[in-house]
């Protein structure tokens, strides 16, 4: 089959590239590559794929049954190698891709990153609940990529999504810390993630976002790893969060006897929403704004609270500030005005 000249100029380069990769013995290639395959949560056929290979053949060295005649299996140890080598297993919270950008020091960041240095450094057991817009994610996100760079007591970061059973969470936790995951059986993964946090000096915390959609076997998981091994928790989600706890408490007795920290978030300060604003709006001085102005700002991040109670449990109606709300107007305000410019 005639190859075209694209694919020629990548099989040359790849023959210059493996010619300078100085692969180890075969056992420690091996022992790498099972490695990685459970760490990945990947199949032998799945790895051939990337380094083009039959699924036969990388099989086959992974049972020691490779040929040794002629040049054996040096050409294959030098493509598992060197892919291991490029693409290497990395531990760094699984952050979410939103980890960039304005920080804003509220009071809900307070209060949050209050909690993540509790759960890092002391290994605390928090909850962060409240309406979407009060910097739960964006937060965390932040401070977790920060102490992970730092390497200071670090965390994980596991998004929780809905009707995710025990093992896929003890999966995701597993491949955030490094850990072999390619296992059948709950006990077996436990097992592995509790080996990886104790050789360390301080486990990693461990942060849950979006908790409530957590069912009671997942937390029982996360109590045992937090008992066990010492390491913090964190768990945030929206508002039923810790009513999920009040209402499973016949099962979760152990789990609310160990939390030492919960808080509903609030949304923005009035004082928050001036000083944000003005710093934003503001082209190197903070922006002098009028009283109809910030009345048309508030309004803008304004959010009905449609799942806040009263204290006899009933619904209420009650507004907060959005964070969310906030950054995106303001992103209009500064789009209008440049055009306008």
């Amino acid at each position: 089959m005639k190859i075209s000249d694209q694919e020629r100029v990548h099989q040359e380069n790849d023959r210059n590239r493996l010619s300078q990769v100085n692969a180890p013995d075969s056992e420690t290639v091996r022992a790498a590559l099972r490695k990685y395959l459970g760490v990945m949560d990947l199949t032998a056929g799945q790895f051939a794929e990337r380094v083009r290979r039959g699924e036969s053949t990388v099989n086959l060295f992974l049972q020691g049954h490779y040929r040794t005649e002629g040049c054996g299996d040096s050409m294959i140890r030098k493509q598992i190698w060197d892919y291991l080598e490029r693409y290497p297993i990395t531990a760094d919270v699984g952050a979410p891709p939103d980890s960039s950008g304005r920080l804003f020091h509220t009071k809900n960041f307070c209060i949050i990153s209050g909690y993540l240095a509790s759960a890092c450094d002391d290994g605390e057991v928090c909850l962060l609940y409240g309406p979407p817009g009060t910097q739960k994610t964006f937060v965390l996100s932040h401070m977790i990529a920060e102490r992970n760079r730092e390497k200071r007591n670090p965390a994980l970061y596991i998004y929780a999504t809905v009707d995710m059973p025990p093992r896929s969470l003890l999966k995701r936790i597993g491949r955030e810390a490094g850990v072999f995951t390619n296992v059948a059986s709950i006990e077996r993964l436990l097992s592995s993630v509790l080996a990886e946090f104790r050789v360390q000096k301080r486990p990693p915390a461990i942060v849950v976002d979006e908790a409530q959609h957590l069912e009671i076997p997942s937390l029982e998981i996360l109590r045992e790893l937090h008992d066990r091994s010492g390491c913090g928790l964190v768990l945030a989600g929206s508002h039923n969060l810790y009513q999920n706890f009040l209402r499973g408490r016949a099962h979760l007795e152990q789990w609310l006897s160990r939390i030492d920290h919960k808080d509903p978030l609030p949304g923005l300060l009035a004082d928050e929403v001036r000083e944000i604003s003005s710093r934003e709006l503001g082209n190197g001085e903070p922006a002098k704004l009028s009283e109809v102005q910030l009345k048309k700002i508030v309004a803008a991040c304004s959010v009905e609270d449609i799942f806040a109670r009263a204290g006899d449990g009933k619904p209420r109606v009650a507004k907060y500030l959005s964070v969310r709300r906030l950054v995106k107007f303001l992103g209009q305000v500064r789009k209008s005005r440049k055009e306008a410019a």
